[in-house]
């Protein structure tokens, strides 16, 4: 799924091979799949064709291909990209392809579920998620800064994790359950621990960690977990993941400790994040 590290990355790799390049046809749905979320009776080919991209940029977990005359294609959730220099290089199935002028093509495809809006003239998207990541901070923004950082947490928090802290209210636009999973070790911190029981040290060892591993995760290109536009795993090796947590604590060798939390997957080790 999307995250913030990816969409930082990808954007950027996009942004170097699609500017100035423009759309000579569109083909949508060519392996249906009733997951992949479209604006509702709108004609993409009608609006992109011969459109020009002047910009590929990311909003927090979306990434937004801007054409001219202020069209906007906007991208979410478990969609996977993948460029293409001839046909035969394109994945077998996907479920929105732009082929351009000279010859390249990007093939959106699902996993699980997604969305590929398209927004023209004036219009951009009005619901509460994109909202979130247009208007707060970012990890990778100077704007994100301890104070702001404590300013999320609430007034009672009563008993919300720090899984439910970074994870929910979008507090943090991007920050999904893969990349928390890192941090929180990295923190020392179970997931299920009460934000309210964090000493001052302990908060300030959170913060530094977020924006850290989010970092070093968005300059290596993602995760391995997840496979940029050239289909390849990101260089970013995750500390615990789906592929890691069955080899043990890199730290202790203790077994890592799988089950489920919060609506996802959490993984920590029992003896480096006690709860």
């Amino acid at each position: 799924m999307l995250e913030i590290p990816e969409t930082y990355a990808f954007s950027e790799q996009l942004h170097s091979l699609l500017k100035g390049k423009t759309v000579d046809s569109i083909k949508k749905q060519s392996s249906p799949h009733k997951f992949a979320f479209f604006s509702e009776d709108t004609d993409y080919g009608f609006f992109l064709s011969n459109q020009k991209i002047n910009a590929v940029y990311p909003v927090a977990a979306y990434i937004v291909i801007e054409f001219e005359e202020q069209l906007r294609l906007v991208f979410r959730d478990g969609i996977r990209f993948y460029y293409a220099e001839n046909e035969t290089e394109l994945p077998k199935k996907h479920q929105l392809l732009l082929c351009f002028t000279d010859g390249t093509y990007l093939a959106c495809s699902v996993a699980m579920y997604g969305a590929m809006l398209l927004y023209p003239g004036d219009q951009h998207p009005t619901d509460m998620y994109y909202q979130a990541a247009a208007e707060k901070p970012v990890p990778y923004s100077e704007a994100f800064d301890f104070t702001y950082f404590q300013s999320l947490i609430p007034e009672k928090p009563k008993r919300m994790s720090v899984k439910a802290f970074l994870g929910t209210e979008q507090r943090i636009p991007g920050i999904g359950n893969g990349c928390m999973q890192d941090i929180f070790f990295l923190s020392g911190l179970h997931p299920k621990r009460p934000i309210a029981s964090l000493e001052n040290a302990e908060l300030q060892q959170l913060y530094q960690q977020t924006i850290q591993t989010l970092t070093k995760m968005r300059e290596a290109g993602g995760r391995d977990t997840e496979r940029n536009i050239f289909g390849q795993p990101g260089g970013y090796q995750t500390i615990l993941s789906k592929n890691t947590y069955k080899n043990g604590c890199k730290v202790c060798g203790t077994d890592i400790v799988k089950e489920s939390y919060l609506g996802g997957t959490i993984y920590y080790c029992p003896e480096c994040q006690k709860q």
